[in-house]
């Protein structure tokens, strides 16, 4: 299944809340209309072979990246999210979730979800006025293809 018709699905439920953009390019402080080159994960040392990737590390990363607003979060994006999804649209997601869901209060422990070619984690969230969910989708290099802030509960399509 191709990424922009699991985003797609995804969106289709009413009670989830997607980060998706339809922005041509990033516009993150101190770029010229230039994307930022996304962060790998942290390699191992050449003899000890390739670094697996901790999916529930990066997750979490991104959910506090976006919890405390920082101008990075767009950082470990694929080259298809940073075109779609700049950090001002992800800070802008997270106000009207919190508006809906209430403020975020803490979060519990990751789960992932294999999808193919892609791992999918979710991260329950305790919200002021109940239960959410973080969902982050990464492709195989540990960069980000999807990012969703979503009603407890909501499948993974």
């Amino acid at each position: 299944m191709r990424i922009s018709t699991w985003v797609s699905r995804a969106m289709a439920g009413a009670a989830a809340l997607a980060l998706v953009g339809a922005v041509a390019a990033c516009s993150t402080a101190g770029q010229s209309g230039a994307a930022k080159p996304a962060q790998p994960p942290a390699a191992a040392s050449p003899s000890a072979g390739p670094a697996a990737v901790d999916y529930d590390q990066l997750a979490l990363d991104e959910l506090d990246k976006i919890v405390n607003g920082s101008d990075e979060v767009t950082s470990g994006f694929d080259d298809t999210m940073r075109q779609r999804l700049s950090a001002d649209q992800v800070a802008a997601s997270w106000a009207a979730y919190q508006k809906q869901f209430g403020n975020y209060q803490s979060h519990g422990d990751p789960a992932d979800i294999p999808r193919g070619a892609l791992t999918v984690v979710d991260v329950p969230l305790t919200m002021e006025r109940g239960p959410g969910l973080f969902r982050t989708t990464f492709d195989p290099d540990g960069h980000i293809a999807g990012l969703f802030l979503l009603k407890s509960g909501t499948p993974v399509s």
